[in-house]
This record gives C-alpha cells, structure tokens and sequence, in this order.
C-alpha cells in the first residue's frame, strides 16, 4: 500500500549555548516528525448482505466506470435506511442509537478527540436526515482524505450493533442510548425530563436467528468485507446518460 509522507514539524533552529543568556532565552530544537496517510486504493460502498442480516463495507469492481462521491454517499446512506426498514421500530429511533454509540470523545476521529471539542462537534443539523447523512459523509470524507477506512468500518459496526442490540431487546439501554444521540446532536435539551415521542419509542421485534444477541462473540469480530461488487457492467446509468466522474474529487 502506497504511503504519502507530509512533514508535520521541520527544525527551525540549530542549539546555541551563548553565555549570560538565561535558559529563557534560548532557542528551542522541534524534532521533526513525519506523518503517514494510506492512500484509498479502493472505491468503497455500504452494502446489506442478505446471507448474514448485516451491513458490509464492500468494493466497488473497477469494471464499473467511476462513480462521484455524491453517489457514493447516498447510497450507502439508503443502505442503513434499507437495512433499519426492516424492524419493527422506526430508523430515526436506530439512526439516534447509533449516533448515541458513536458520538463519543474516546471513538476513532473524524467522531471522537478531545473531551472538550470531540470530532462530531462540527454536526449541526437539525433533523434525522441531516443527522445520518453526517455519520455517512464524514465517515467516507475520512477515508478520501487518505487517512485510512477506520471510520468506515467504525459506522458500519455501529449500524450493526445499533440493529443487534434492538433485536436483543434491552429497552432501557436502547432508550439511553438512543437519548445520548439526541442530545449530542443537539435534538433535545442536555437537562430536563424527557419524554420519548411515540414514534421514537421500543417495539419488541421477533427474534431473528440473524440477528444474535448484540454482546456475543461472533459479533465483535471485525467488520466484514464482501466481494467486490459486480453489480453494473455498463455505467451508472443517471438522466441523460453515463455517470463517468472521479470518485475521490469532490461533485462540480
């Protein structure tokens, strides 16, 4: 995998002892430091996989013409919608789980960073919507600016955890997690009683032997990686035509 180097810190001065300065005065040595960023080799897409009920981070074949990021991000955001659809809860109630499991200080950046200004801070939209189109684009806007699919995969986990952890039935951790989403979104006031509008609130769904228990083992492992998608062979067919853009430059 091909690595692009960028120096964070170059040597703005040679060590001089002068006597008679005081330690104050004396020029200080930065070290240089260098920093790496993988470069994405692959144009990825969020995709459900039937076989497993889950979400799956697959590639796109590079049979396929190149698709714009737009495309790329609403896809994948119709995926989640998709695969949340089929519960018996409303999307918005996951779509605010996950953002409770993924708004975090301790979660990987472009989401967590320091307890005083963490990554997901720069959300501020105001409805569901706006909220699932943020964790899909910051997400994938990460893995374009060459810093690795560690983002990716940490929304694609989150996805699946949020789904799995509804199916294993634990209302009252769905509802904190739930409210935790709201609130750092900024959809709800931080203090104050709450009440959970009925649209938002838990439907027990039928056990699914898809969808195990959310804390088993075999659903922590890594997030899984399809094939690659073979999925058009003649373009991304859109009005007027074939779609034949950059997929890692921004949409004119």
């Amino acid at each position: 995998m091909n690595l692009v180097g960028r120096s964070a810190m170059t040597v703005t001065s040679k060590k001089r002892h002068r006597r008679g300065l005081p330690r104050s005065a004396k020029q200080s040595v930065k070290v240089e430091r260098t920093i790496f960023y993988y470069n994405p080799k692959s144009t990825l897409v969020l995709t459900q996989h039937s076989p497993s009920g889950s979400l799956h981070v697959s590639v796109w074949d590079s049979v396929v013409p190149p698709i714009t990021q737009s495309y790329i991000i609403n896809n994948s955001s119709f995926a989640i919608m998709s695969f949340f659809s089929n519960t018996a809860v409303s999307s918005s109630r996951l779509i605010y789980i996950t953002a409770g499991l993924m708004f975090n200080p301790a979660s990987p950046l472009p989401f967590g960073g320091p307890k005083t200004q963490p990554g997901y801070v720069d959300y501020v939209g105001t409805t569901v919507p706006s909220l699932l189109r943020y964790l899909v684009e910051a997400s994938f806007k990460w893995y374009w600016l060459c810093r690795g699919r560690t983002a990716i995969d940490f929304l694609t986990h989150s996805v699946n955890n949020a789904r799995n952890l509804h199916f294993a039935g634990n209302a009252d951790l769905l509802n904190e997690l739930m409210l935790k989403g709201m609130k750092k979104a900024g959809h709800i006031a931080w203090t104050g009683i709450v009440t959970i509008p009925k649209e938002l609130r838990h439907t027990p769904d039928a056990f699914s032997p898809q969808n195990q228990d959310a804390f088993s083992p075999q659903n922590q492992v890594a997030v899984a990686f399809t094939p690659r998608l073979a999925l058009f062979t003649t373009g991304v067919k859109t009005e007027g035509g074939v779609e034949r853009c950059n997929p890692y430059t921004e949409d004119s």
